[in-house]
């Protein structure tokens, strides 16, 4: 795959598991809190640790040495108890394990990689001798090279115990890179259910994070300069930010603000600009998933202020008309 075909936003890392069960158990734990700390000040809201089988008696033994799947974090602290379900509950009790990985971070999302493959083959470097205490522990960053390689391979989405759960309609396979993409709009659709869904003017908007980049996604060489920005669609923008800055409490000094719109005649049209959009700034900016992207503000607000007038109607002058000027 070709590295401009994968997101920039995320970093991978490796870690070790006995197995791969995140519809059972939502979160990564470490059985010293030092370790989830640690991993806590170098990992970014959003990303991705690549799960191998560990050597051990306690893995299957056609999960040894395999990559087996991917987990999102979202970066928030946990305990074991509030992401597992009984049953995990149960063989951690079951094999006197009560006290170890109990200092969590949360996982978001997660995809099972379908086919085996030895984690050597993805990850050369991290799998080295000398980085098996710290995969096994803590996890270890992947190189560029090795992150390629791993977003490469095919995977399916599955659902994560603690969040809500996804539809088998609805959740995701294909390479795990393509799956990175910015995100599609969901297509509008109108007609009776409990109310009635009215088609009309829907505006694209462009929202600024207050702050620089670094203040919400961390690590100042990596965003140094850049700011965050939110791409979408709504019929009503404004409506849209206070639901946003709802979130914050009301003493915060970050804001999301409303730096421009652009009006789409239906929604439908809306969600075809939405899309258009996301895969432009996906092209020119780094995407940090879903509707998120960082880069320089002037250049951001330059591309959006292009779209803008890329998609605008044109309208002849009264002049122009009457000599039959065409558009």
């Amino acid at each position: 795959m070709a590295d401009e075909a994968i997101p920039k936003g995320k970093n991978v890392w490796l870690r070790a598991f006995y197995g791969f069960n995140p519809e059972e158990a939502g979160y990564i734990g470490f059985t010293h809190e030092a370790d989830r700390e640690t991993m806590f000040g170098k990992m970014q809201d959003g990303d991705l640790v690549l799960i191998y089988g560990a050597v051990g008696e306690l893995t299957d033994d056609d999960m040894k040495r395999q990559a087996l799947g991917f987990l999102e974090i979202e970066l928030e602290r946990c305990s074991d108890r509030d992401r597992m379900n009984q049953s995990s509950i149960d063989w951690k009790i079951e094999h006197e394990f009560e006290n170890r990985w109990t200092y969590g971070i949360k996982v978001r999302r997660a995809w099972r990689v379908n086919n085996r493959v030895h984690i050597r083959n993805v990850a050369p470097e991290a799998y080295r001798q000398e980085h098996r205490f710290e995969r096994t522990t803590k996890a270890i960053l992947l190189t560029q090279e090795e992150r390629m390689l791993a977003l490469s391979h095919t995977v399916r989405q599955v659902n994560v115990y603690g969040e809500p759960p996804v539809t088998v309609e609805s959740l995701a396979a294909g390479p795990m890179g393509e799956l990175l993409k910015p995100s599609q709009g969901i297509p509008p659709s109108f007609g009776e259910r409990q109310s009635v869904i009215e088609d009309g003017e829907t505006k694209l908007y462009l929202m600024l994070f207050s702050e620089p980049a670094v203040y919400a996604l961390g690590d100042q060489n990596k965003h140094a300069g850049q700011m965050l920005v939110k791409v979408g669609r709504s019929n009503d923008p404004k409506r849209r930010l206070g639901e946003l800055n709802g979130g914050f409490p009301e003493t915060a000094i970050f804001r999301w603000k409303l730096v421009q719109t652009l009006s789409a005649p239906d929604a439908l049209t809306a969600h075809k600009w939405e899309d258009e959009l996301k895969y432009n700034f996906a092209e020119q900016f780094c995407s940090q998933g879903g509707e998120f992207f960082t880069g320089k503000l002037t250049d951001i607000k330059s591309e959006f202020h292009d779209f803008c007038i890329r998609h605008t109607p044109k309208i002849r002058g009264a002049a122009g008309a009457a000599k039959g000027v065409r558009r």
